[in-house]
């Protein structure tokens, strides 16, 4: 009995070392795996993007100011005095850029009092480093690096007479800037070679559809009502991408003048507008029909991706190029009889005829207006009927 209890006891105390083994073994892995699913992690910090304009200085803003003739000494009192072939120097300017990226921009001449037909038959250059460029051509600025810029306006050399006389003075500029393709994500350095140049009022939109490229309007801008001239016109005159997450608003007051449409549209263009971007041209106070949304000519091709448009009559009208809509809601007022909603699209009929002015839908919805054979049509409580383009 003795052993057997002697047995039993060292039984006992063997299992007793062996589960604390095993405890300290199983502690020892767990502790193990913890230290190496632990490891650092590397700072994040994103990117700032920041321009400023200065005086030659480097430190006094130019921002909000006009620039100034740089004139010789004693001359200070007297009149730029244009005329064929001669050139023009304005003060030197700084761009800075006190951002943490690279970007990239272009300068658009602005605020010009004066005669603003002369600006036709200047060409405007810029001077860096000794390279000489067009003032609308798209320049690289690395992060927290500075430019000193000499602007020069030369009147070509066949301007005619109807220059003479004519001035202009207190000249601005507006730079637009956007991110440069110079930084990598995960994918390389091309994320962002589309980036956009945002515009915040009429004034800029105005004169960056000028220069085209790529021209965003993110927040809503309303176009001005007293704009009646023909030099007042919003134009697009070299190929441009406008992203529209905002709408566009044009004054139906505009209508009865000779700027009677949001958009002149004489270069390759492509629209594209999220569900709270479009054009706007709402009516006249009294109810009356307010401007077209764009007309096209200069045998443009443009196409509409989605987005809200509302016109006075017609939404877009083809005098000559080609209107392409892949969606989008299309709306007018009415013409009233007996043209109704007809002309909510337009081709000129004449250029219809010969083929120079074409419309090609492929989708949208269309109030009031049927657009092509194949489509689903909704009638509202209102009475509207929707005409809604869908696939074959």
């Amino acid at each position: 009995m003795t052993n057997t209890k002697a047995t039993k006891r060292a039984l006992l105390l063997s299992v007793m070392a062996m589960l604390v083994c095993v405890a300290m073994l199983v502690g020892t892995t767990f502790a193990w795996f913890t230290d190496s699913a632990s490891t650092a992690v590397n700072k994040i910090q994103a990117g700032t993007l920041g321009i400023q304009l200065l005086a030659e200085d480097g430190v006094t803003s130019l921002e909000g100011q006009t620039l100034s003739w740089k004139k010789a000494d004693g001359a200070g009192n007297e009149p730029v005095l244009w005329e064929p072939g001669c050139t023009y120097e304005l003060q030197p300017i700084v761009i800075k850029n006190n951002g943490t990226l690279a970007l990239k921009y272009k300068i658009v001449i602005t605020g010009i009092k004066g005669d603003a037909e002369l600006n036709n038959a200047i060409v405007w250059t810029i001077t860096n480093n000794g390279q000489t460029y067009a003032v609308d051509q798209e320049v690289s600025l690395a992060a927290n690096a500075s430019a000193t810029l000499t602007i020069k306006g030369h009147m070509k050399e066949d301007a005619g007479n109807e220059y003479k006389g004519k001035y202009i003075d207190n000249i601005a500029i507006t730079v637009y800037a956007t991110q440069d393709t110079v930084e990598s994500d995960s994918t390389g350095n091309q994320y962002d070679k589309d980036a956009e140049y945002p515009v915040v009022s009429a004034g800029e939109l105005k004169n960056a559809l000028t220069q085209g490229g790529v021209v965003a309007i993110n927040s809503n801008i309303t176009a001005d009502a007293t704009k009646t001239e023909t030099a007042d016109r919003i134009t697009i005159s070299a190929p441009t991408t406008l992203n529209l997450d905002a709408k566009f608003i044009v004054p139906g007051e505009l209508e009865p003048t000779s700027n009677w449409a949001g958009l002149y549209i004489n270069a390759d263009t492509v629209i594209n507008a999220s569900e709270n971007g479009g054009i706007q041209c709402p009516d006249k106070a009294n109810g009356e029909a307010g401007t077209y949304v764009a007309n096209i000519t200069g045998g443009a091709n443009v196409t509409v991706n989605g987005g809200t448009y509302y016109g006075g009559g017609t939404t877009f009208q083809v005098q000559r190029g080609t209107l392409t809509i892949n969606g989008g809601h299309f709306e007018v007022t009415s013409f009233g009889e007996p043209y109704n909603y007809n002309f909510l699209l337009n081709c000129i009929d004449a250029n219809y005829a010969n083929g120079t002015a074409k419309i090609i839908v492929t989708g949208g919805t269309f109030v009031n207006f049927n657009p092509a054979d194949n489509v689903e049509i909704e009638t509202k409580a209102n009475g509207d009927i929707w005409y809604t383009v869908v696939p074959e």
